[in-house]
């Protein structure tokens, strides 16, 4: 399949060329793909959509409008595709495109792998103060700023809460059930030492049991 691909970008996309064929990038990274065109279709609409299949992939963002995960740029001889934020499901395959009203459209593809963990943990901590609030590549929108350093991209904070919580939860119940069980101990030793001293003070009410004269014996 990936042959035919391969022949059928050939074919098609003579006018416009993908720098390369695969690219791979680590999750909250970002990705760059550089497609040139002839300039003859500069001011042609471009575009770039995901999808195995040319004719049936879901076009994400056309120029001149950018989304806040995916940043188009046409130069007039390129045109350049900025993807931030990865994600596991960002890979796949991907095609950029030329946008004819009677004819076939000229695109070529690239497929986009992307792995799990960061470069090293100077980038994990950087990226650790991102935000994305948009689906992969940020369906709709049209702003040109990828992702916003004044928030966290697809970090686990809504999860990492909810455990401190749990946890919290967890100590306070261990306290209030050990609290229990020694204030219910010292209540059964108090009501054992309080029957003690009355079962002591019951016997000392009683005094000495009575002589019982013994009859005298006559002779």
């Amino acid at each position: 399949m990936q042959l035919f691909l391969m022949l059928l970008s050939a074919l098609l996309s003579d006018a416009i060329v993908m720098d390369g064929k695969v690219k791979e990038a680590f999750v909250q990274d970002k990705a760059s793909v550089t497609c040139s065109y002839d300039p003859y279709y500069k001011n042609y609409p471009k575009y770039w959509c995901k999808g195995y299949y040319r004719n049936y992939c879901n076009v994400i963002a056309s120029t001149p409008n950018s989304t806040n995960r995916v940043s188009l740029k046409d130069t007039g001889m390129q045109f350049i595709i900025t993807l931030t934020c990865l994600t596991k499901e960002d890979t796949g395959w991907y095609w950029c495109g030329i946008q004819r009203d009677y004819a076939s459209d000229y695109m070529d593809y690239t497929e986009l792998i992307v792995f799990d963990g960061a470069k090293d943990t100077a980038d994990l901590q950087r990226k650790q103060n991102r935000t994305c609030k948009d689906g992969p590549f940020g369906y709709s929108g049209n702003h040109s700023r990828p992702c916003d350093l004044q928030r966290t991209c697809y970090q686990p904070v809504l999860p990492l809460r909810l455990s401190v919580l749990s946890i919290c939860i967890l100590i306070m119940g261990m306290g209030i059930i050990t609290t229990a069980i020694i204030l219910l101990r010292r209540k059964r030793i108090k009501k054992y030492n309080r029957g003690k001293v009355l079962i002591r003070l019951g016997d000392h009410s009683l005094g000495p049991s009575p002589m019982i004269p013994t009859p005298l014996m006559t002779p």
